[in-house]
């Protein structure tokens, strides 16, 4: 019996001193593929959970201390069909490639299970990225979460910076405040999305807007989360390499944009907030291409904008300008047996700030 117990994970609240061994896990566990791609937390593993309300973050440990697991969850407030109700994000499932296979996954899900019933929470999300078969069964209802389902998928359109010279990059002039106003009212039509956006979800923000008599008909608010989280790509095949090569060859000659290399952290800037009025999606596609210019100016990679693909229109606008689009899907279920909600979530449109996802 000692001899089964030494081998069992001790499973722990992480603290503020474990943020170097967090960053050593997460950069062993890259995503594969065509293109590699690692997503860092430097300087800090904590510092993008703290943008939250609250979190949890659990950590598991060997016996000789080395962490070999870990799973987050942080807390916020969203609103659904206008009714505020707390809800805790799901994140940073994250196994020591020598544990994969192993129970470890189960006992961090069992032990966050546990603390979260503690915290009487209810409503629980995760997004998940498409091919992310590892994580399904998790879903699905094991160790005692009951099974998820799917609320929204999600298009992440990756649109490339443009150089306009006929285009300001010129940021918006429009006080925080009405734009504030402004995404709280266009927001209503969504069963799921913030509880509320205040001007400090502006601030930090690069903030576009378009406005006639006064009134603004489309504003868009794009965020970087570089000091937070980095996309690294660690490869890429041979076919891409060549292609890149090409490419910036080209660019001493025309206006490209920024090219990506290996191992350095990609530059994207994130769509936080987007929203216009009635018959007026050319005005925010008019500020989809000022958000371009400006990307291309500050040399980023790429601006990324997210939408639930029942959103004809605006899917309809950014598919045609997107380079690249990525699959994510929004899963909900909840520990009070709260179906309504549930249920009044997967009715309508959902908004998901992919930014800090």
């Amino acid at each position: 019996m000692d001899s089964y117990r030494s081998i069992l994970p001790i499973i722990r609240d992480a603290t503020p001193k474990d943020s170097g061994k967090l960053l050593e896990l997460t950069a062993l566990t890259p995503m594969k593929g065509t293109i590699g791609l690692r997503i860092d937390r430097q300087p800090d593993f904590f510092s993008l959970l703290r943008l939250s309300e609250s979190f949890i973050l659990l950590v598991a440990e060997n016996n000789s201390q080395e962490i070999t697991g870990c799973f987050a969850a942080t807390k916020s407030y969203i609103s659904v069909d206008d009714k505020v109700i707390a809800a805790f994000h799901l994140r940073d499932l994250k196994i020591h490639p020598e544990y994969s296979g192993s129970m470890l996954a189960y006992l961090l899900v069992k032990k966050m299970h546990e603390r979260l019933l503690k915290e009487d929470a209810d409503i629980l999300c995760a997004a998940m990225a498409a091919g992310n078969k590892a994580v399904i069964p998790f879903f699905a209802g094991r160790a005692g979460i009951p099974a998820f389902t799917e609320a929204a998928n999600f298009n992440v359109y990756q649109i490339l910076p443009k150089h306009n010279p006929r285009l300001t990059d010129n940021k918006t002039t429009t006080g925080k405040c009405a734009l504030a106003e402004f995404f709280n009212i266009s927001f209503k039509t969504f069963s799921l999305k913030p509880a509320a956006i205040g001007t400090a979800e502006l601030d930090n923000c690069v903030n576009f807007s378009f406005v006639k008599n006064n009134t603004v008909e489309a504003a868009i608010t794009a965020f970087d989360p570089f000091p937070y989280r980095q996309n690294i790509v660690t490869s890429y095949s041979i076919s891409i390499a060549a292609i890149l090569t090409v490419l910036r060859f080209i660019k001493l000659f025309f206006h490209l944009p920024a090219l990506p290399r290996q191992n350095i952290p990609l530059k994207i800037i994130y769509a936080r907030y987007y929203a216009c009025i009635k018959d007026k999606e050319p005005a925010l596609k008019h500020l989809i291409e000022q958000l371009r210019n400006y990307a291309f100016k500050k040399n980023y990679h790429f601006v990324a904008v997210a939408a639930d693909e029942k959103a004809f229109d605006i899917n309809k606008l950014l598919k045609p300008i997107s380079r690249f689009t990525f699959k994510s899907t929004l899963l909900v279920t909840s520990l009070q047996k709260n179906e309504d909600v549930i249920n009044r979530i997967k009715q309508g449109l959902c908004y998901e700030d992919y930014s800090l996802v």
